[in-house]
This record gives structure tokens, sequence and C-alpha cells, in this order.
């Protein structure tokens, strides 16, 4: 009876304390996500930049020449220094948290940005590119913890499916300013998304997760009751996320780097989301997401054949893509993840074949002169399948799939495969267009894109309106637990319910 008391008494003062806050728990986990968000627009304009950059070093006035080789390079080179910022992320995200690892990665992007700004040559431009490369990398395997880390169930989706509206964001901004200034006046308006990223982080508190994981309870309530609010199902998330915690500081026995790495690569609930996540990353970049905005003009010219001006093409495909990313952010928040994923595979095969289809027919002559523009149709059909389901739910799952214990090292790894990937497509895609042109290139594409979404359709769960500590109890096989879970909290509910009517 006394606890009741207790009880109630807390529940009525968390009451006053919501009340006395300005601004309400949505505004608050706006605030520290926007941080990440304002990096994620900067990254999807370092992807593209390339795209308006070796269009205007192509011109005999140019400032800097460069050879085939070169261009290549600059667009492919980001892949191989992520690789270097993803190796180093789990490290950072474990020893100095979230928040500290999000302001670092801003560092090294800036200062690629500045070194652009000065570069008269091939190498300055590589340096340039590989800073910002490394920053990336920290941030690709931070930003879709954080974010989720920050946010509540019900607000996660969007907030995760914003990384897709972030690289639209970039990738239009990028090309628009590109396309009307020069392109070191281009590289200021780019690079200043990273100032902005740098101070939303520093006013946004550490993740209560990581508070909670490094044992420091007090701050974990402070910095979740201030992103979360103090409503029933907020303060039950929180206990739940405390206690497991402190049972697993209690019972974890101290053992050798070299069996704790081994045991963890056995346990479910860490290779399940590893595998899952090295396929979401494949499909990622084998769909062309980094690709087109790199070649976006030679692309566009060989499937408008010369029809529509090349930048009045990529513009459209920016436009497109911007649009396509906030329907994303939408459709995340309102459907399952597996049938937003799916959903947007299937628009993308179907779009990416039937692109393949008419520009072969074009060259054998089948379709008349005045219609040969039409395989835009089908190729900005592309582009909103891609952005729909492709380009966020990979990134809305790598946030919510880790385990608490395990989200550092799993990110790294599977930003490890985001980062190789990267680097083979986009290097690669110049020679494949030379041989076998965009419409054979489209038809790889495709092609990878069907057999990864295979797998992925027998080995994704859904995660939408889940906890983090539900979806790492499917991993575990603890149903059970789970509906423990619910059953307290309907429970709970009753319990509260009764207090009020009397």
């Amino acid at each position: 009876m006394a606890e009741k008391k207790i009880e109630i008494v807390s529940t009525r003062s968390m009451e006053c304390e919501q009340q006395k806050q300005p601004v309400s728990p949505f505004l608050r986990q706006l605030l520290a996500v926007s941080g990440v968000v304002m990096y994620m627009i900067g990254t999807g304009a370092n992807i593209a930049y390339p795209g308006v950059l070796l269009e205007q070093l192509r011109q005999p006035d140019s400032a800097v020449r460069l050879t085939p080789e070169h261009e290549s390079w600059i667009a492919s080179i980001l892949g191989l220094a992520l690789i270097s910022g993803i190796l180093t992320a789990p490290f950072c995200l474990q020893k100095l948290g979230r928040r500290l690892t999000n302001q670092l990665s801003t560092l090294p992007t800036l200062a690629g940005w500045a070194l652009l700004l000065t570069a008269k040559d091939p190498i300055a431009l590589l340096l340039s590119r590989s800073l910002q490369g490394f920053g990336m990398g920290l941030q690709a395997a931070a930003a879709p913890v954080s974010i989720a880390e920050y946010s509540a169930p019900k607000h996660r989706g969007v907030f995760l499916a914003s990384i897709a509206f972030s690289f639209a964001t970039g990738m239009l901004v990028a090309h628009v300013f590109g396309t009307i200034l020069y392109w070191r006046t281009a590289a200021v308006a780019c690079g200043s998304c990273y100032v902005v990223s740098l101070i939303l982080i520093s006013i946004s508190p550490e993740t209560p997760p990581y508070l909670a994981s490094k044992g420091k309870f007090n701050e974990c309530r402070k910095s979740f009751r201030w992103l979360r609010g103090f409503d029933v199902n907020s303060e039950k998330e929180l206990e739940v996320l405390l206690n497991t915690q402190k049972k697993t500081t209690l019972t974890t026995p101290k053992v050798s780097k070299l069996k704790y790495y081994s045991d963890i690569v056995r346990k479910p609930e860490f290779y399940k989301p590893t595998v899952i996540m090295m396929f979401m990353f494949v499909l990622f970049q084998v769909s062309g997401m980094t690709v087109v905005p790199s070649y976006t003009v030679p692309m566009m010219s060989e499937v408008t054949d010369g029809q529509i001006e090349s930048y009045t093409s990529m513009l459209m495909v920016d436009v497109v893509r911007f649009v396509s990313g906030i329907i994303a952010c939408i459709v995340v928040n309102k459907l399952n993840r597996r049938t937003v994923l799916f959903l947007g595979i299937f628009i993308t095969v179907a779009s990416l074949f039937t692109t393949s289809v008419l520009l072969y027919l074009r060259d054998f002559g089948y379709i008349p002169d005045p219609y040969k523009w039409t395989p835009v149709i089908p190729t900005l059909s592309y582009i909103f399948g891609k952005t729909l389901g492709i380009l966020p739910i990979p990134w809305a799952i790598a946030g919510e799939i880790f385990p608490l214990a395990y989200r550092s090292l799993g990110s790294g790894i599977s930003g490890l495969t985001l980062s190789l990937m990267f680097f083979v497509v986009v290097k690669t895609a110049p020679t494949s267009f030379g041989a076998i042109g965009v419409k054979g290139t489209f038809c790889i594409y495709g092609l990878c894109i069907s057999i990864c979404g295979a797998f992925l359709f027998f080995l994704l769960p859904e995660t939408k309106g889940k906890t983090l500590y539900e979806i790492e109890c499917h991993f575990k096989g603890l149903k059970d637990k789970i509906d423990r879970i619910d059953t307290c909290e309907k429970d709970r509910m009753l319990e509260l319910e009764k207090v009020e009517e009397g």
C-alpha cells in the first residue's frame, strides 16, 4: 500500500514537471536530431558535388586540369576514405559517446571543404575529398544510432527517414549552387552545412542509452526526461533501460578481448542484425544511390539522347529525389518498414528494366525521333522508387536493429560494407557506362537489387512501433519477455486508471 502511494505521488510529481516544460518532447527530440540531419545534408552535398565540379573542370579555361582517371578517383575516393572513418567510429562511439563523436566528425569535413577552396591541382582535390570521406565515415556509423537513441518509438521512423530527405536536400543544394555559381563559391555554401550541424549538436544532450551503458544512471534519467518528458510509456521504457543496464553491469564477467569478441560474433542478436545490414547496404549502393548524383549529367545525356539540356535533366532528377524524400518521411512513419522497402524495390527494379528495354529499342530504331526522350519517364520513376524505399529504410533499420551493447561494433562492421561498396560501385561506373552503356548498367543494377531483395524478404523482421529493447529481445528469441513487458504495461495503465477514478 505504501509503495502504491509513493508511485501515485511520483506520477503526480512527474505530471507537474511535465506541465512546467515550455517545449514539447517532440520539439526537444527534433532539436537533438536536427544536428545529425544537417550533417547528412552536407553528406548529400559531398556525394553530389562531383556532378558539378567535374563538369566545370572540363571547361577549357578550368583552373585545375584533370584526366579521366583523376575524375573517377575524385568521385570514388570518398568510399575509400569512409573506411578509415568507419573503422574509427566503433571506438569513438563506445569511448567518447554519440554526442562527441558527432561533434568530432564535423571537423575533418570542414577541413576538407576549406582545402577544396584553395585547391590548385588534382592532389589537393583528392586530399580534400579524403578528409570529407573520413568525417562521413564517422558519421555514417554515428547518425542512425544517435537518431534512434534520441527518438521515441512513435517518432523514430520519421526521424530516421529524414536521413533520406537530408541526402536528397544536400544533393539538390550541391547541384543548384554548382549550376549557378563557380565551383569554389558553391563549396562555401555546401560546407556551411557542417557549421550549422556543429552548433546544433553542441547544444543537444548525450543520448540516454549511452549514459546508461556507462553506468551514469542519474545523467541518463535527466537526458531521457529532457528528451521524452514524463508520460507513463516513457517512464516504463526508462526503467526497462536502466534495469537492463544495471543487470548487464553486474553479470558481465571480465574476459580477454579475444574471447569477448569471439563470444559476440556467435550471438544471434549480433550476427543476425549484422548480416541483415550488410545486405541492406549492398542494396543501397547497387541501386545507384551514390553513382547517379556523381554522374547525373552524362547518364541523363544518354537517357534523353541529347533532347533535354544536361543541366535541366540533372535538376529534374534532383527535384524528383527531393520530393520523394519528403514523401518517404511520411510513408515510413505511416507504413511498416518491410512494406516501404519492398515497394521501393519493386518500383526500382521495374523502372530500371523498363528504361533498359526502351534504350535498346531506341538503339535499334524502333522508337521514332520525336519520342526518343521517353526513357526519361521510367528513369525518373527509378529515382522515385529508390528514394522512397531503398534510401530511407536501410538507415532506419540501422538505427533500430543492433542491441545497445553491440551497437557501436555492429554499426562499424555494416558501415564498412557500405563504404567498400561505395568505392567499388562509383569507381567502376565510368567503365561500365563506357563499355555497356547506361542500358546495360541499369540491367546489372536491377539484377543485383532483385537478389538482395530476395534475401532480405526472408531475413528482415518488422521493427516499426517497437522499442529498441523489444527489437533486441526478438533477435535473442525472447518473445516471452516482450509479452511480459506488454502485460506489465497494461497492468500499470489499469492501475493508473483506477487511481484517477478514485
